[in-house]
């Protein structure tokens, strides 16, 4: 499980520091929709990998959060509306 330090270092992380090798493409993110929000965050988390940074095709994507009542679901749901 990543520790909020972790979680901290992950967010601040540049595009210089990252390997993209290791980060996952978009289109190979299974997400299992039977879960809670709470059991998804868990199962992120748990994996290991930084949450911060996707890929599309050759194209590394940093993900920012703002403090705000948009939900997660609701932020990936117009990144795909954004990709067709």
């Amino acid at each position: 499980m990543i520790t909020r330090e972790g979680l901290l270092r992950m967010r601040n992380m540049t595009f210089d520091e990252i390997n993209p090798d290791e980060v996952p493409d978009i289109d190979d993110l299974e997400i299992d929709v039977t879960k809670s929000k709470r059991e998804k965050i868990l199962e992120v988390l748990e994996s290991g990998r930084n949450p911060y940074f996707v890929k599309s095709g050759n194209i590394l994507i940093k993900i920012g959060f703002a403090s705000t009542n948009r939900t997660i679901e609701e932020a990936l749901e117009s990144l795909v509306q954004m990709k067709w």
